[in-house]
C-alpha cells in the first residue's frame, strides 16, 4: 500500500471561515471523536467576506479550519468505497450574498486515528501547546505495519491535522473527477504544500 498526504486546496474557492453557529468548539474537530450529537441540525456556512472575489465551489471546499467540507458527490464516492470511519455533519453552503450554492455539503469528521508515523525516524517539531502532537513535519517516515489494512482515509494519531489517503482510494477520487484537493507522497514528505 502507498499513502498520500491529503490537502484541501483550490483556486479562487469560496473560502469558508467558520463552522455553523452552535457548533462544538473548534478544537474538537481535530480530536477524531464523534460530534454528531453536538453538531447543529440545519447548519449553514458561508463564503468569507474577506475574499469577496473568490466564489468557486469544489467537491472538497477549502476552509480556514483545515477540515474536510465535502459535496454530495464526494460523499457518495466516499461511501461507495467503504470508508467506515466517516461521520457526516451536514451543512448548506451559501455565497457572499446569502444564496444557497451548495445544498448537500457536509463536514467529514474522520473517526479514530492510525499510528502511521514512525516518530523515531521522522524529522519534526512538536506542537507548542499539544506536546503529544506534531506541529511541523520536515521529513515524514511512515510505519506501514502499524496502519490497519482497513484504514483508507484517516488522521494520524501523533499528527491529527494530517490526513492520509490510501492509493486505491485516491485513484477512485481521481477517476470520479473529484475536485478541490492536492496530494503529496507521504513517505519522505517535507510538509511543504505547493
Amino acid at each position: 500500500m502507498k499513502y498520500f498526504a491529503f490537502k484541501v486546496m483550490a483556486e479562487e474557492a469560496g473560502l469558508i471561515d467558520a463552522y455553523p453557529r452552535g457548533s462544538p468548539t473548534d478544537w474538537k474537530f481535530e480530536r477524531s471523536i464523534s460530534l454528531a450529537k453536538e453538531f447543529p441540525l440545519g447548519g449553514e456556512v458561508s463564503f468569507s467576506d474577506s475574499y469577496p472575489d473568490d466564489q468557486n465551489l469544489y467537491d472538497f471546499q477549502p476552509n480556514l479550519m483545515s477540515d474536510l467540507l465535502v459535496s454530495g458527490k464526494a460523499r457518495k464516492v466516499i461511501e461507495s468505497l467503504g470508508v467506515s470511519n466517516a461521520e457526516w455533519l451536514p451543512v448548506t453552503v451559501k455565497n457572499h450574498q446569502g444564496h444557497v450554492v451548495g445544498p448537500d455539503y457536509a463536514f467529514l469528521n474522520l473517526q479514530g486515528t492510525e499510528d502511521a508515523i514512525d516518530m523515531g525516524r521522522s524529522k519534526y517539531e512538536l506542537n507548542h501547546i499539544f506536546k503529544d502532537q506534531v506541529g511541523l513535519i520536515e521529513n515524514l517516515v511512515l510505519q506501514p505495519k502499524s496502519i490497519s489494512p482497513n484504514a483508507k482515509f484517516f488522521r494520524c494519531s501523533t499528527y491529527r491535522r494530517l490526513i492520509l489517503v490510501r492509493d486505491d482510494i485516491l485513484t477512485a477520487f481521481e477517476d470520479a473527477g473529484l475536485t478541490g484537493f492536492r496530494t503529496y507522497d507521504a513517505e519522505g514528505w517535507d510538509g511543504v504544500e505547493l
